[in-house]
Formats: C-alpha cells, sequence, structure tokens
C-alpha cells in the first residue's frame, strides 16, 4: 500500500468514526448554490454550469444509487449488492467505505465547501448506511415527478392547457436513456424501469391533453409511432383511432383496430378488450360522442360503455 494510500484509508476510517449517527440536519439548513443533480440521462452533477460529477463508474454507480434513495438512508450492504450484485470482493466493504470517502473529498473540492459541511450537510453517515441530502430543486427526477402528478390531476381536472404545459415540461427534463453508462445493478436497473414507465405515462398524458385541446391532426404521426414502439398498448391504440377519426379518418382509424386485433390474436391468442371493441363499434355508426373534445379517451371509453346497455335495450 503506498504513502498516499495509507493516508487515504487513515483518513476515512476516522472520518466513519466521528460521522456514526450524526444528528439530522433542521430543514434550515444552508444548501450548497447552483447545485444540481440529473438522473435522465447520463449522470450530471452541475455546480453553475460546470459538470463536476466523478468519471469512474463505480464511483458514478454509488452516487446514482444514493441520488435515487436521495433523503434516505442507504445500507452499506445495498451499495455492495449494486456494485458486485452477488459475487463481492473480500475488501468490498473497506472499497465501499473508500468510495464514499472520495464523494466526500469530490463534494469539498468540487463545490467550495468545508468538511464539516459535507460530513453533516450533504453525505450523513449512519450506522450501516449513507444518506445524501438534496433539496426538491435540485434534481431532475423529483422536479419531473412533479411535474407529471401536477400534469395528471390537471387533466383529469379538465385544464388541458396546464396539463399540456407541464407535462410538456417534465419530457423537457430528459436527455436520453436513464444514466446509461452505467453497469447495472438489481435496484438501479428497478429505479430506470419505473422512470421509463413514468416517462411513457407522461408522453401519453401529454398527448390526450393536446387531443382535448383539438391538435388532432398534429398528433397522428406521434401516435402512430408510440403504437409501432408499443405494439399491444391498448391506450395508444384507443388515441390513434380517435386522433384520425377527428381529423376525417374513419377508415384509417377502423384499419388500426383491425391491425391491432390481429396482433392480439397472433401474440396473445386473445380478442381486444370489451372498452376498445365499443370504440370500434362507435366509429362504424359514427357515434357524436367521439366528436366529444372535451372527453379524453379514457372518459370518451366509460361514455361509449356506459351508453352501449342501454342502446341495445332500447
Amino acid at each position: 500500500m503506498s504513502a498516499e494510500e495509507k493516508r487515504n484509508l487513515l483518513a476515512m476510517l476516522l472520518e466513519d468514526s466521528l460521522l456514526t449517527n450524526p444528528a439530522t440536519p433542521d430543514q434550515g439548513r444552508r444548501s450548497v448554490p447552483d447545485l444540481r443533480f440529473e438522473l435522465l440521462g447520463p449522470l450530471v452533477m452541475k455546480h453553475g454550469n460546470v459538470d463536476v460529477a466523478p468519471s469512474a463508474p463505480k464511483l458514478r454507480a454509488v452516487l446514482a444509487t444514493l441520488l435515487f434513495n436521495a433523503n434516505r438512508s442507504v445500507a452499506a450492504s445495498a451499495l455492495t449488492r449494486e456494485l458486485w450484485e452477488s459475487e463481492p470482493p473480500r475488501t468490498a466493504q473497506a472499497t465501499v467505505q473508500t468510495y464514499v470517502f472520495k464523494l466526500r473529498k469530490l463534494f469539498r473540492n468540487a463545490l467550495g465547501v468545508t468538511t464539516e459541511y459535507v460530513n453533516q450537510q450533504l453525505l450523513l453517515t449512519h450506522s450501516g448506511g449513507y444518506t445524501l441530502l438534496v433539496d426538491a430543486d435540485q434534481l431532475d427526477i423529483t422536479e419531473f415527478e412533479r411535474l407529471v402528478t401536477a400534469g395528471s390531476a390537471e387533466l383529469h381536472a379538465g385544464d388541458y392547457e396546464k396539463a399540456a404545459h407541464n407535462l410538456r415540461q417534465s419530457l423537457a427534463l430528459w436527455r436520453g436513456p436513464v444514466i446509461p453508462e452505467l453497469q447495472w445493478g438489481t435496484q438501479l436497473r428497478a429505479h430506470a424501469a419505473r422512470l421509463d414507465e413514468r416517462r411513457f405515462y407522461a408522453q401519453t398524458m401529454r398527448i390526450e391533453a393536446d387531443l382535448c385541446l383539438g391538435l388532432h391532426r398534429e398528433m397522428i404521426s406521434e401516435l402512430a409511432s408510440v403504437v409501432v414502439e408499443h405494439p399491444l398498448h391498448e391506450s395508444a391504440h384507443v388515441m390513434l383511432m380517435t386522433a384520425l377519426h377527428r381529423a376525417g379518418r374513419t377508415s384509417a382509424a377502423l384499419d388500426v383496430f383491425m391491425r391491432f386485433r390481429k396482433r392480439m390474436l397472433q401474440e396473445l391468442g386473445i380478442e381486444p378488450s370489451a372498452r376498445i371493441q365499443t370504440l370500434h363499434l362507435a366509429l362504424l355508426r359514427n357515434d357524436p360522442l367521439l366528436d366529444d373534445r372535451a372527453l379524453t379517451s379514457e372518459m370518451l371509453l366509460d361514455h361509449l360503455t356506459t351508453a352501449g346497455p342501454r342502446m341495445r335495450a332500447a
């Protein structure tokens, strides 16, 4: 072991011994100005306009794991699993401590803050684990979730302009696949998959809002791409069929249903749901409900399925 490695190890052990079970910082703690963490694309840690994220893959994986669990304790054993899964080296525990020590050193040097600030206000050590304290406006995934939640609520409340705006803002935060350069552990893969699902949800809700604003023709090409990427996603097909009908292309909407039904039968061996079949029948009879722009696709299906039994009874 070199002299520098010995100094680092001694400093790391001293630091951990002093930081076990530190006092939780109060809500009035001083935040580092102009600090921003981004996970919706390659991992970024910006201070001002400069990316100061670590370059070493393992260190980036530790930082990403702490960020996905921001303001929550992450056990050292969880970090070990993320870095090496089921085959950790004998030195895993000490190596994790070394990575945390290096992160603290990076924070001190890149952010221009004191050791005390890093240890007590930024990257805390608890018994058996670590917590990275991050303000809501410093992390893009927190901002993304806030915008998606607000947009979804506004969509269901009928405020389509605000919904479209917030959902569009949420999608603009994405710079590519979730930190694609990392070697994923189980939990990191789970976090990435969940975020991909939320991104798709935000996209479909934004399209819903735009359809309710009358942008039927504008949405057709985007929806056509969505159904190619998600050939068994029923809601996307419902929106495409609705958009095509409202754009005066009912025959194309009927073709979409027939292709979807064929795909379902070939790949899953089942018929499409009763709800989308009700939409198909409504297209065939040119039901006036199809042209009610105030209805989202789900609301439209609700109205059509409710009206169906009454029409048959009549």
